[in-house]
């Protein structure tokens, strides 16, 4: 044979086979092109024009692009796949006009580097051509500095070059395998063979119908953030368990449901589409079920990170409520107390004036936080430290807060005595007569009033992270040392807290500067007192700094989602088609024999849009529901990022599900079409 007989056969099949191979070698480029983009922006050249936490986002974007190529690996596979199996009838026919499986080996290596070499040099291309725009829409986003300076980065040129020609090189072997494997007879029928009647399976269906309420269950009834972290994975996967058993089974059982009505099943516009739908639920109920899961990945995603994004002004005023924000921790219960505290707001207030820095309080509280493990009304912080997965429900973080001060923040006048309490509790009830604090062998007892008191919380605290208890008590020390806590033992419970809040009015040096000025001459001037030198601890936050990480890190997760969120799209859309076109081909058939018994054209388009209508919005309907259903565990993770505004989230849901659902239909709208044009003949 010729030299080039091979190639030109390979180009010949692609070339035939291009309404299939086209959509592939198109996802091939846009997959390596993110893929490059992303590992762009993480290298040093580009996190050096953003402000503060660089690293976080370099972060973020390498495990972006982790999850793009092992999304890529198993998407390319499954695609790939799909193409062989279309093709089987082909190279079942050059197996019998004379060529062995090593002839029907070579066209598929020729093909693989075909599409493979125009995919990497193309994706390449995009990616090094994109990686600019990219670069400069995030470093905008952030405030970082913009240069419009063009160049190459060849490190990830050629991981991402070896990365995805190992990807090519694992789907040639899978394919070659297979060829291999498969008999002339068995590559000529693969894509005619007949399938047996579908059975509607009652147990199946009814199983992911139990295992989908199982996860709805949680994730509605879920209450506190923390216990979210760990139940969220275990709802997912329920819930594609469930997906794809009730697409599989539960829609044939449908189907066969909808065929016992004869009044509607008779109907010409039903007929077709429903027996058909039948078959077709059985093999290709799967695909239905991963686009349902892939638009709600999508979905969650697109929400949670546009959430993160434009909330991130609320998260940045409720974490730090001035502009330097000053924790003091003491050892001692004695320490607790105003003249300390007085002291220290004397030497801030001098250094302010001092350095003409307009220094304006905004959050004064002192108080004593203590981690324990409740239930009902006992409270035990000795079992803290044996927290797991089934008691990480009963973690409380209580706040003894003296009656003056909270007489002072509320312009209440309530005298407490030793022994009584006012309760405030957030996310667990306090409706209880007495409250028992123990550790050990100590009990202390509370007698909660009732009254009509203001509620009262911490600014700045675990804010509905964990249950919350404040307790207003006549001597926050007293009960402490009553119980034997400690604060000095590092891995104690026990911390006797003050915050103070501040506002700066000055220019002059960054806020980081400013509070560490502060720092070094409140350590300085205490350093002389035996009374306090070596019994505190000082912590400094500032906005300003904090804001720039928080943006940043914000900020990638929402780029990243876009990213994520359009490959995914992709991917789906892919699958779509490529169901468009496979059932095409498999009904073209079928509607050519109904046209032969008198079904008129008009007829046959309205039983392929009711189908297609059928078909489509089922994965479209299961998006929306499992979204729905988890939004409470959403909302309660977004908890732990700080976003407490659940309007927000209601926002950038419901906007976009729309977004999403406008695409959908485009997308159905036009491989509709494709599937008409197959079944009607139109070439």
């Amino acid at each position: 044979m010729k030299t080039l007989f091979y190639p030109r056969l390979a180009l010949d099949g692609l070339r035939k086979n291009k309404r299939m191979v086209f959509p592939y070698i198109l996802t091939c480029i846009c997959m390596i092109c993110m893929f490059y983009i992303l590992m762009f922006l993480s290298s040093d050249k580009t996190t050096s024009l953003l402000p503060r936490g660089a690293s976080t986002t370099s972060l973020i974007m390498v495990l972006g692009a982790v999850v793009i190529g092992i999304f890529s690996l198993i998407f390319l596979y499954y695609t790939n796949s799909f193409l062989i199996r279309k093709r089987a009838g082909e190279f079942g026919l050059y197996n019998v006009l004379g060529m062995n499986k090593g002839n029907l080996c070579k066209i598929i290596t020729f093909e693989t580097l075909i599409t493979s070499g125009v995919s990497l040099v193309l994706g390449l291309l995009a990616g090094i051509i994109l990686s600019k725009l990219a670069e400069l829409c995030l470093v905008k986003m952030m405030g970082g500095t913009v240069t419009y300076n063009l160049r190459v980065d060849t490190f990830y040129v050629i991981v991402t070059l070896f990365f995805y020609l190992v990807i090519f090189a694992l789907i040639w072997l899978s394919s070659v395998i297979k060829v291999r494997r498969s008999s002339a007879v068995s590559l000529l029928k693969s894509d005619k063979a007949g399938e047996k009647p579908p059975k509607a399976n009652w147990f199946l269906g009814l199983l992911g119908a139990v295992i989908l309420t199982v996860a709805y269950y949680i994730a509605i009834t879920i209450d506190n953030p923390i216990q979210a972290i760990f139940l969220f994975f275990l709802a997912v996967v329920l819930v594609i368990i469930a997906t794809y058993l009730l697409m599989i089974a539960g829609s044939v059982l449908l189907c066969r449901i909808l065929q016992k009505n004869k009044k509607y099943y008779y109907d010409p516009a039903h007929f077709v589409s429903v027996s058909s739908m039948a078959y077709r639920m059985k093999r290709n109920g799967a695909g239905l079920a991963s686009i349902a899961i892939i638009a709600t990945m999508v979905l969650v995603m697109l929400s949670s990170v546009s959430c993160l994004w434009f909330g991130s002004k609320d998260m940045l005023a409720t974490r730090f409520p001035g502009d330097i924000d000053y924790t003091v921790r003491f050892n001692e219960g004695k320490l607790l107390n105003e003249t300390n505290m007085d002291a220290i707001k004397t030497l801030i207030k001098d250094y302010g004036e001092e350095h003409d820095l307009g220094i304006e309080p905004v959050l004064d509280i002192y108080y004593a936080e203590i981690s324990g493990m409740g239930e009902g009304n006992r409270i035990c912080f000795d079992d803290y430290a044996e927290e797991d997965l089934s008691t990480v429900s009963k973690i409380r973080e209580v706040f003894l807060i003296p009656v003056s001060e909270y007489n002072k923040k509320t312009g209440n006048d309530i005298t407490l005595q030793t022994g009584e309490a006012l309760a405030f509790g957030s996310k667990c009830n306090m409706d209880q007569d007495t409250l028992e604090l123990v550790l050990g062998n100590s009990i202390i007892i509370l007698q909660l009033l009732k009254t009509d008191a203001k509620a009262f919380t911490i600014e700045n605290s675990l804010r509905d992270i964990v249950p919350e208890i404040v307790l207003v008590v006549s001597d926050p020390v007293e009960i402490c040392e009553g119980l034997g806590l400690a604060s000095d033992d590092k891995y104690g419970p026990m911390r006797y807290m003050w915050k103070y809040c501040f506002n700066v009015d000055q220019t002059s040096m960054s806020m980081m500067d400013c509070a560490n000025a502060i720092r070094r001459s409140v350590d300085d001037s205490l350093e002389s007192d035996p009374h306090m030198s070596c019994n505190y601890m000082l912590f400094s936050e500032e906005r300003e700094t904090e804001g720039v990480e928080l943006v940043s890190a914000n900020g990638s997760m929402f780029f990243i989602g876009i990213v994520l969120s359009a490959v995914f799209i992709l991917a789906a859309v892919l699958i779509i088609y490529y169901k468009q076109i496979s059932e095409g081909y498999e009904d073209s058939k079928r509607f050519e024999v109904m046209r032969k018994v008198g079904m008129t054209g008009k007829e046959i388009k309205k039983s392929i849009n009711s189908q297609l209508l059928v078909v489509f919005f089922i994965p479209l309907f299961f998006a929306g529901l499992h979204l729905a259903f988890a939004f409470p565990m959403i909302k309660k993770l977004l908890i732990l990022f700080g976003i407490y505004t659940t309007g927000l989230f209601v926002i950038t849901t419901v906007i976009s599900f729309g977004i999403f659902a406008v695409f959908y239909i485009a997308v159905y709208k036009m491989t509709s079409n494709v599937y008409y044009n197959i079944v009607s003949g139109v070439k």
